[in-house]
């Protein structure tokens, strides 16, 4: 009988070799697929969170509503307030806030959008006309926001900077006919988005 042949020291250093090398390339592979499974994941989560985002400013300037309020000291303003070339700020009272508890409160909100250290933010009232103690209520919409800006278009068809135009009655009560926003964000650059607005008046909500 022929003896059976084993392998080599040298046939073995060579099998372990291939092995490992093979065992690299595994790695290596899995490693390059489980990054890129990761940041896919993170673009799916930031594009929900900006589809959110500007779903939620979306949702409140369709329920926009002339309906001019008072600050805490009494001094009135606007149905909608837009101001600030520094710190841009968004204020504004809305129709159609959800009361699945029939608390003794009205349908009608104030809200405020502005940015602060990267978040778009979102701050709401319990009540519309403010006492001196009224706190909002502060939701983080957005994160990598760098800034933002906002326009508003007249009656005549010019946009404006800022909004109302005017501090008497009338135009405290006006509402421009679109709002264009346009928000600087760190994955995304510059987003430009167009809303128009709704035609409503004060009287047109109860409960106010």
């Amino acid at each position: 009988m022929r003896a059976t042949r084993g392998f080599t020291l040298l046939e073995l250093l060579i099998a372990i070799a291939l092995f490992a090398l093979l065992g690299v390339g595994t790695y290596r592979l899995l490693d390059s697929v489980l990054r890129v499974d990761e940041a896919t994941r993170q673009q799916e989560q930031r594009l929900r969170e900006l589809t959110r985002g500007m779903a939620a400013f979306e949702r409140d300037l369709r329920q926009v509503l002339a309906r001019p309020v008072r600050a805490p000291y009494g001094d009135s303003l606007a149905a909608l307030l837009g101001e600030g070339r520094e710190r841009q700020t968004l204020e504004f009272t809305r129709t159609g806030w959800r009361n699945p508890t029939d608390s003794p409160r009205s349908r009608l909100q104030r809200v405020r959008w502005e940015v602060r250290d990267g978040y778009w933010e979102r701050r709401y009232w319990p009540v519309l006309d403010q006492a001196q103690d009224s706190q909002p209520q502060v939701q983080q919409v957005l994160d990598g926001v760098s800034g933002w800006q906002v326009r508003y278009l007249d009656q005549d068809g010019n946009w404006q900077d800022s909004w109302p135009g005017g501090v008497d009655e009338q135009s405290l009560g006006s509402l421009p006919r679109a709002v264009e926003l346009r928000l600087e964000h760190r994955h995304y650059g510059v987003l430009r988005r167009l809303f128009r607005l709704p035609d409503t008046d004060a009287g047109s909500e109860a409960g106010a």
